[in-house]
Parts: structure tokens; sequence; C-alpha cells
């Protein structure tokens, strides 16, 4: 709820600036721009001049009414902000309560969500269209969500949080549009799930724990003011389909929508207790690039484990050694043409209301997004490490609609050969032939480097495989 709250306020003020103090006429100003951004949805605010400040109150309940055909009932609490007129184009924003949604609809879902304190401040820039400077803080944050699905069992989902901040800062960018950066921070966090009981099985309950979450979240060229104009757009058009040319021209103008969005994090002391026993992890890292609708496209995403343990029993002792304390791995998708892709997309526009695209637009769209027929992907450095062994692997494979096997190279880098094989000597009987066969051979094509081990994979023809220059393909 508080980012939608956050978001209905983002536009409320993407308008000229009310005089100050706060005035009867100012706050019958700001129901009037409520109603150019939201329409009908208008209902749920109302403003009071207090003072210095507007008492501006969010009512989501008449909202929710509207639902009740659907089957929806329940409660949400209303949001009250406190805003000031600074007089030079911002505006500070507050905002400090508790807050709680209980919904419910009939074989459908069952949804608490209580904050026990949620406080926000923050400074809104009429002209940007976003928060300058925010923080929020938040305790005692608890979700209980049960699904109900046809013919089987319900099924529940619990999560909880103790507190968290986040910190935000925003200003022009150089080129167009919003440089933002947010920092996270929370801590206590819990969720449970329950897998129902099916065919006489017990219920699965999963609890995943965490100490704490840290994320920073940066990105560059954000259009707000253009959507704040399209959300206004939407609002005044509830069929979009009768004004197209106008649609498309606003959401031309809202390109790229953004440049460059990243974010990176950090889990700490997480554990997954399940009816086999409990894993943990001492740090999970992740990390996410994404451009926008730019010609350089791009998609980047990585994650990082150390600190792994494993319920008791789950791996035999001899094979203890084999578990990975840590492990890396970093994908990349590139190569592609997004700016053309929402361009050819928006040409679809163009049509005539009653007409649909067909398949030479398809082959239109594909040719835009892929414009040398293919993306790359690329496996960036990365490893698997355990007691006595590193394993490093790094690749690149191009792939398209129109090919029929993908074409790439990747290289492997084994440290700590002999004791894997001290390790696999240690296996049971039983075990031990088929392991070490399958690991001599593998030894067996490698070129060795020092005391690492090099598989040097190469399929750069398609159909063709070779490693180390070992056909593996007969030629073919």
């Amino acid at each position: 709820m508080k980012t939608r709250a956050l978001g209905l306020v983002a536009a409320l003020f993407a308008s000229p600036a009310l005089a100050d103090p706060a005035t009867v006429q100012g706050a019958e100003n700001l129901i009037q721009v409520f109603q150019t951004y939201f329409g009908a949805g208008a209902q749920a605010i109302s403003v009071v001049a207090h003072g210095d400040i507007y008492d501006l109150t969010l009512d989501l309940q008449p909202m929710l009414g509207h639902a009740t055909g659907a089957g929806v009932t329940g409660h949400v609490s209303p949001i009250a902000l406190q805003l000031g007129d600074n007089g030079d184009g911002t505006w500070a924003v507050s905002l400090d309560q508790p807050i709680v949604i209980d919904l419910s609809m009939p074989q459908a879902f069952d949804l608490k969500e209580t904050i026990a304190s949620m406080s926000f401040k923050g400074t809104f820039d009429e002209r940007l269209a976003t928060f300058i400077q925010a923080k929020s803080t938040f305790s005692g944050l608890t979700i209980a969500q049960t699904i109900h699905a046809p013919n089987a069992p319900p099924q529940t989902v619990d999560m909880a949080m103790d507190s968290g901040i986040l910190d935000s800062t925003a200003h022009a960018s150089a080129a167009r549009g919003t440089d933002f950066s947010t920092t996270i921070d929370v801590s206590g966090l819990s969720q449970t799930m329950t897998t129902p009981a099916m065919a006489g099985e017990a219920a699965m309950p999963v609890t995943i724990k965490a100490e704490s979450l840290t994320e920073t979240v940066t990105g560059t060229q954000f259009m707000w003011a253009e959507m704040v104009q399209l959300a206004a757009w939407l609002a005044a058009h509830p069929d979009p389909t009768t004004q197209q040319a106008e649609l498309k021209a606003i959401l031309t103008a809202a390109m790229p929508f953004f440049g460059t969005m990243q974010g990176s994090g950090t889990v700490h002391l997480l554990s997954v207790d399940t009816p086999m026993g409990a894993l943990g992890v001492k740090e999970l890292g992740f990390a996410l690039t994404m451009n926008g609708a730019v010609t350089d496209g791009n998609i980047q995403e990585a994650i990082t484990l150390s600190g792994l343990t494993l319920p008791a029993g789950l791996v035999p002792a001899w094979a203890e050694p084999l578990v990975p304390q840590a492990m890396s791995l970093d994908v990349q998708v590139g190569d592609f043409d997004a700016a053309a892709a929402v361009t050819t997309a928006l040409s679809a526009l163009d049509l005539p209301a009653d007409r649909t695209t067909g398949p030479e637009f398809d082959a239109k769209l594909q040719a835009a997004l892929l414009p040398k027929g293919t993306v790359t992907l690329t496996l960036n450095p990365a490893a698997l490490r355990g007691a006595a062994y590193e394993l490093t692997y790094e690749g690149a494979m191009v792939m398209g609609p129109d090919m029929d096997l993908p074409t790439g190279t990747a290289t492997i880098t084994l440290t700590g050969a002999d004791a894997l094989t001290a390790v696999l000597n240690a296996a049971p009987d039983d075990m031990k032939a088929q392991a070490m066969m399958g690991f001599a051979m593998a030894r067996g094509m490698a070129k060795a480097q020092g005391d690492k081990l090099v598989w040097q994979i190469e399929a750069a023809t398609p159909g063709a495989l070779s490693i180390n220059g070992m056909d593996l393909m007969g030629g073919k």
C-alpha cells in the first residue's frame, strides 16, 4: 500500500504550484488535479487546508465498494498525508500511521497485511514529477495470505519483516528524465509457505528466514513526468482505442522510459527450514542490470552464494568435501535493439482500431528487435568453490530463431583435481567405478596448465563441437 500511495502523490503534484499558505481554494485545486490524473478515482481523496499544510486523506474503501460485484470484501486503512507548499515548485510530504489491509474473495483468496508503524518524509519536485529526497521507515510488517484453488486444499503464505528503512534521492539527468538512487535496509525477514496435503501426504511447511537484507537500486533517465502525463491521458480516455494516435505520441515522448536500471543487494544469514532439515547460507548476493528502450539492449543478472550448509545426513560423509562452499553465476543477454522493437510495436497503433497485426508485422518486429538475427548470451567469469577445489567457467553463445543450433565458446578451469580424485576414491564400491571413469574421461580431455586443468570448448560452427581441439562430432 505504501508504494501505491506514494505513486498517487507523485501524480497529484505534477501541476503548477499552489498558493502558500494552505487555503480552501488550494485544497479544491488539489482535488481537481487528482480528478485530472485519476478520473473517477477522485472520490477516494479528500483535502483540507490546515494552517500551513494540506491534510490529504486517501480512502480506498469507496473504490473497494465497486469491487464487491466481483466478490471482494474487506477493509483498507485510509492513508493520511500532510502536504506543505515550499513555494519553489517543491512540496514537503509526510505520513506517520499504522496501516491495515484486510481483503477477501470467496473461493479465491484471503489477504491481511498489517504495518504496525509506517512513516514517510520527502520532498516532491513538480518539474521532475518525483521525489528528490525521501525516507521511509516501517516496523511490524506482517502479511498472511490464503490462496484457494479449485479442487485443491488452500495454500497459505505468511510473511513478516521486523523493520526497514528506504532512503532515496533523485535529480535531473544530464540528458533527459531523472536519475535516482535508493538504498533499502530490512531486518528480521521470514516467510512460511505450506504446501497443501495431497493424496494422503501430509502438508509440507517451508520456512525461510534472513537476519537482514541490504539493497541499492539506481536508475538513469527515468521519464517520470512523461509517465504522469500518460496516467492523466489514460484517466481521460477509458477506451484508448478511440485515440490511438494520441496514445502513440505520448508513449513515443516517454521513450526510452528509462536509460539503465541497476540493483544489487545481499541477504545475510539466510536459512530454509524444511521437513528434511535446515539449509543455511551465510550470504546470498544478487545483482540485476537492465537497459530501457535503447538501441544497446542489455539484461544482466548475477547471483553469489557463500557459507552453504545442508541438512544433516542429506549428503553422505564421503561426499561432503564435494559440497560447494561458495558459488557465483553471471549471465548477460545482449545484441538486441529494444528501441527499434518498441518503435515498431508502437506503429501498430497506426492501424485502425478494428484491425489486428499479422505474420508480416511479427516478422518486422522480430527484425527490429534482432538486427543481427541473433542475440548473444554471455556467461561472465564465475566460479564454484569447495573445501579443496575451485571450478571457474565463462563463455558466450550466439543464438537466434532462424538458427538450427547455437554457436559459441566456453572455458572451464579446475584447480584441485587430485583432491577430487581422493574424494571419489573414498566413495562406496558401487559408485566408485562409474564416478572415477567419468572423471578420468574428463581429465583426459583437459589441458594441464600448472596445477590447473583447462577445457577450451569450441562450437563456432553449427553442429561442430571440440574440446581443446579434440573433435567430438566426428568431423561433422
